[in-house]
């Protein structure tokens, strides 16, 4: 497997894959460690999460397969994630595990932020994943990105969590979702109507999310 990988913001790098089941294949656990509502934090096997997700997600309840592999397009994780990856924890390892550690493993005493995309991935998606890095990497970007989502209605936000965060894909894990909101509001106002939730009232905060991120991500 050959990938790519470039540092894209200060102390955020990406790594490109040439095919979207290339990536998902390959962060799986690295991903799943880091914001499962089930695993986070725990050593799993690929069998263990194929059998949860499978229960779990909603396509896997509607079709009784493991689409884990068609569902998602882009990931994120801190670069400590890594650790137990190192230490042996998760072994057996895949080929592909194994590829994406060999990157880092002169970086492991700095604080990284790894995002992971395919080859044709939109705009959207690469800003989605950028932003996630700065929310971990970047103080400041941390705090403007608070305060705007303070602002926003609460009803509106406990929404988006019960519909959406606590379920697609079999959910997030609480921890992570103020930055998946932030993610969602500022990239992807859309998938807001397929849980008959109006997007009007974010429209603000989308406005005010992208001249943040502009802020601090040039060109």
């Amino acid at each position: 497997m050959r990938l790519k990988c470039k540092e894209i913001v200060k102390d955020i790098y990406q790594i490109s894959f040439s095919s979207r089941k290339e990536l998902t294949r390959t962060f799986l656990r690295f991903e799943e460690y880091f914001e499962s509502p089930k695993f986070r934090g725990k050593i799993f096997s690929l069998n263990e999460f194929k059998k949860w997700y499978t229960a779990n997600s909603p396509e896997g309840k509607k079709t009784k397969r493991f689409t884990y592999y068609e569902d998602w397009h882009g990931f994120n994780i801190p670069s400590e994630i890594l650790g137990p990856f190192y230490g042996g924890r998760f072994n057996p390892l895949s080929n592909e595990e194994k590829a994406v550690l060999r990157l880092f493993k002169n970086k492991r005493k700095k604080k990284l932020y790894i995002i992971a995309t395919y080859k044709g991935a939109s705009q959207n998606t690469i800003q989605h994943e950028i932003a996630h890095g700065l929310f971990y990497t970047n103080s400041e970007y941390k705090r403007e990105i608070i305060k705007i989502l303070r602002k926003c209605d609460q009803k509106i936000k406990n929404k988006i969590i019960n519909n959406y965060l606590s379920k697609y894909g079999g959910g997030y894990h609480p921890k992570v979702w103020l930055d998946e909101m932030h993610t969602y509001i500022m990239t992807n106002l859309d998938f807001l109507k397929n849980y008959k939730i109006s997007s009007n009232k974010l429209l603000k905060a989308n406005k005010e999310l992208n001249n943040t991120f502009k802020k601090y991500v040039k060109g």
